[in-house]
């Protein structure tokens, strides 16, 4: 192992004005060492030391050294821990925006100006339920920060994203998977995610992609950068260091479920002052003690105790993040001794990554490294005498003493608590300091046990990347989770909306059920993340309070087909596994905690509107059809909100709830509104993608798109072949929408120039047969530019994949030009799929992605412009 610790300890501009506080020693060499191009593989620095802030350290050296990664992508694997960390890194940016001229170093190097003034570092969040706003993805020459799960990060590294549809997966693949920096926090808990980026990093041999890991209780790595004797030195390090935590132990006897309980809750109430935190191993604990908690308490109870775990839906997680509990536990709040004692009651999803520093702290007995994790949330700066009590049972006493060798998956864990309490017992104080003198053997012994790493070869990725091609592939899960004998359960992630529309999208049908959830994407307010599981129980339980008509049920599958049905019997119910479900609210499943269940019955509050964006059926039900205008309007009963003044100006899909077919029918539509155009939207391949911020021409769009793929090509440096290849296509792309059949599915008029982009409405996609725009585009491109024009084949296959076809080709002859002879198709579908293969060659996987990526990057950008000389 190479003692990384070593480096240029130099000042770190703009931190303090940043931060707050001056940086630690060792957050001065790891600047150093940005900012000379060198990147260790691995950070071994102890819990509330600000781990975290390598992130804003890199930013800060990519403004001295532009030759590193333009994006960090920062991966945890707890959910609770993306939003934390989210806001965290959306604090920062906010204080960057109030140093204007910190801001304009971020603005030098993009290739727009920022669409926002609050975002001169863009910041993306994927952490399951498809929440994530894409305007990361509109500047890919801006920097950036991208948030995210190991699965919701990794799947999209191997262009299999969970929620993708076949266009996203190869865009996140190569934003994701190149010119970028992906940091792992709590390497240790995501062995197989270490092994997986470790890999990519491998195949892919450009310095444009690096891996760095990061981790509080011993990195595995060749090159780890650590903590040296000087920084122990610094007096804020000391003290956080020597952070005194004395641990007490109280054995309980059988029962051991309740009494474990009861005994949790005395020992948190006995605290009368300051700030406590509970940790236990499940969901059903924490709820329990939760409850219990609040009625010993009394009458202010409810005030004082708050839950935290990874299944709570968003709007109530937000809630708890503003509230006065939360509040409570920041790292520098004002501490008043007079207060009453607040309680924190958390499953695993409060272990890792959270910034919270209790003052003391109750817990179930754990294995070592989550142990270690529950404690580094225990008076973080030093600054009490926190007590840390370990209530455990006398049977986790007993096993320790047992000499037969545990074979199961549970006996090993069972094992590794047992030795963990062995451990503990054997420290007078739980400080960071004599955790990390903890031997690494018995670390690992008394750790849970951590899947086998699966080998990720080459010519697997390039299977993986023909997204495109239905092939037979492995499980993504085993790149990322590894081999086990006991593989972690996939997850699921609900929500709920009004009957009256989940209803109407399932007799819709699953085009328009995908095409209106892919507008009006599930947002963060909205989900809920539970294992695949109890998804599948929490639906089953539903199907049968919704009566004879059955459950109306919309599945947004993991390749990103769509299931939507209504459900009579448990057998209809679809695979779950890391997929997006969508339940009416009168189905029931959630409490009003915010935690999902499968006995609770009442109707879930729809919360999926918010300040920019809004669902409306026009006419009103039961009422006249209403012009929207520029002021708020009367809502449509007097529980719902007034409709925004913006609705005139909006983006709008309309989808109708009428029958087209007939002349007479009277007019319903069901209209999603966007208060501005999703970038998202200019990614899929789907109807949705004629909807923009204007009407614009197939000459005006196409233009718009070529000057956007030049400016992003300068931006990013990229040789002047390459650039020209990005604006010759972004000239081309979208040529094929010229086509008679084309402008009629889109309704566009019959007077005027073709369209390619307007305000409202809906492409009709059936009236297309089949036909994709982007292989006209081809046809026209094939026939004008010339055979030795330089990077031909590049500017071809851009064309041909800009919404993830050509990966590796057309196979559908129903996908051809109409107006073209079919043996002609049939050579340029060929064609295009060795085409592909050449360029993959040359490329390599992520780079051939990214490039398509910046096209994709320049078709959004243009299509929120009002007009060529705006955007």
């Amino acid at each position: 192992m190479t003692d990384a610790r070593r480096g240029t300890e130099i000042a770190v501009p703009w931190f303090r004005e940043i931060v707050g506080s001056d940086p630690y020693p060792w957050q001065r060499r790891m600047y150093g060492k940005f900012v000379e191009g060198d990147v260790p593989e691995a950070v071994d620095v102890p819990t509330g030391l600000g781990k975290t802030l390598c992130v804003l350290l890199f930013l800060l050296a990519r403004i001295r050294n532009p030759v590193l990664p333009m994006r960090v992508v920062y991966v945890v694997d707890r959910r609770a821990i993306v939003d934390q960390t989210a806001e965290a890194i959306r604090a920062w940016i906010e204080r960057i925006v109030a140093l204007p001229a910190l801001a304009d170093e971020f603005d030098r190097c993009s290739a727009f100006a920022r669409l926002s003034p609050e975002r001169p570092v863009q910041l993306g969040v994927l952490r399951g339920g498809m929440a994530d706003d894409g305007e990361w993805r509109v500047d890919p020459a801006r920097p950036a920060v991208v948030v995210g799960t190991v699965d919701m990060i990794g799947s999209r590294v191997l262009f299999s994203g969970y929620g993708d549809g076949r266009s996203r997966r190869p865009m996140h693949a190569g934003l994701l998977g190149h010119d970028s920096i992906v940091m792992l926090d709590e390497a240790h808990l995501s062995p197989a995610m270490d092994a997986f980026l470790r890999a990519v990093e491998g195949i892919q041999g450009h310095p444009k992609f690096r891996t760095m890991t990061l981790s509080a209780t011993g990195a595995k790595a060749s090159a780890v950068f650590s903590l040296s004797a000087k920084d122990e030195e610094n007096p804020e390090v000391r003290r956080r260091l020597h952070a005194v935590k004395t641990p007490q132990f109280h054995p309980v006897e059988k029962p051991a479920d309740r009494n474990r309980i009861d005994r949790i809750c005395e020992l948190a109430a006995a605290h009368r002052s300051g700030s406590v935190a509970v940790f236990v191993g499940t969901v059903a604990d924490a709820g329990k003690i939760a409850d219990k908690l609040t009625k010993k308490l009394g009458a202010d109870g409810a005030e004082r105790v708050a839950l935290l775990t990874g299944t709570l839906r968003g709007k109530e997680r937000a809630g708890l993040a503003a509230g006065a509990v939360w509040r409570r536990f920041h790292p520098d709040r004002d501490r008043d001794a007079d207060a009453p004692a607040v309680y924190l009651v958390m499953t695993s999803a409060g272990e890792v990554g959270v910034d919270l520093d209790a003052d003391h702290a109750v817990m179930d007995l754990a294995t070592l490294d989550s142990m270690i994790q529950r404690v580094g949330r225990v008076n973080r700066s030093g600054r009490v005498a926190a007590e840390v009590a370990v209530v455990h049972t006398k049977k986790e006493e007993e096993i320790s003493d047992d000499d037969k060798p545990p074979t199961t998956r549970r006996q090993k864990l069972d094992a590794a608590r047992a030795k963990t309490l062995e451990v503990l017992q054997g420290l007078s104080d739980l400080s960071p300091a004599t955790l990390k003198g903890i031997d690494k053997s018995a670390l690992e012994t008394c750790s849970a046990p951590s899947p086998r790493p699966a080998r990720l070869h080459a010519e697997v990725v390039e299977a993986f990347a023909a997204t495109s091609a239905a092939l037979r592939l492995p499980p993504v899960s085993v790149y990322l989770r590894g081999v086990s004998e006991d593989p972690e359960t996939p997850e699921s992630f609900l929500l709920w909306r009004r009957e009256r529309e989940v209803a109407a999208l399932v007799r819709l049908g699953e085009d328009v059920a995908g095409e209106a959830l892919a507008f009006f994407r599930p947002s963060a307010d909205e989900i809920v993340r539970v294992p695949a599981s109890e998804a599948h129980k929490l639906v089953r339980s539903a199907v049968p309070r919704q009566g004879d008509d059955g459950l109306p049920l919309i599945v947004i599958e993991p390749g990103g087909d769509v299931f939507a049905k209504v459900v009579k019997s448990e057998g209809e119910i679809p695979s779950l596994g890391y997929a997006t479900v969508v339940l009416p609210a009168t189905a029931g499943g959630l409490e009003p905690s915010g935690l999902p269940s499968s006995t609770a019955k009442g109707e879930v509050s729809d919360v999926g509107d918010g300040d920019d964006r809004y669902r409306y059926e026009e006419p009103a039900p039961g009422g006249e059809k209403r012009e929207d205008g520029e002021e708020a309007e009367e809502a449509e009963d007097e529980s719902a909100a007034p409709r925004p003044g913006w609705l005139k100006k909006a983006v709008e899909l309309r989808i109708p709830l009428h029958d087209e077919g007939e002349d007479d029918a009277e007019e319903r539509f069901l209209v999603y509104a966007l208060r501005r155009p999703d970038p998202t939207l200019q990614a899929g391949e789907g109807e949705t993608t004629w909807l923009g911020a204007s009407t614009q021409t197939v000459d005006e769009h196409c233009a718009l798109v070529g000057d956007a793929a030049r400016r992003i090509g300068a931006a990013l440096s990229l040789t002047d072949a390459e650039t020209a290849a990005l604006e010759a296509a972004g000239c081309w792309h979208d040529r094929g929408k010229a086509r008679r059949v084309w402008q009629r599915a889109a309704g566009a008029p019959t007077d005027g120039p073709p369209l390619a982009k307007s305000t409202k409405g809906r492409l009709r996609s059936w009236m297309l047969g089949g036909y994709r725009h982007e292989f006209g585009s081809l046809v026209e491109a094939e026939r004008e530019i010339p055979v030795d024009a330089p990077n031909r084949d590049l500017v071809l296959h851009l064309i041909a994949a800009h919404h993830g076809w050509a990966r590796p080709g057309f196979p559908n002859p129903r996908q051809w030009d109409p107006g073209v002879p079919v043996e002609l198709n049939r050579k340029l579908a060929v064609e295009a799929a060795n085409r592909f293969a050449r360029l993959q060659a040359e490329y390599g996987p992520w780079r051939l992605a990214w490039l398509e990526a910046l096209l994709k990057a320049a078709d959004a950008h243009a299509s929120r412009a009002p007009s060529r000389g705006e955007a």
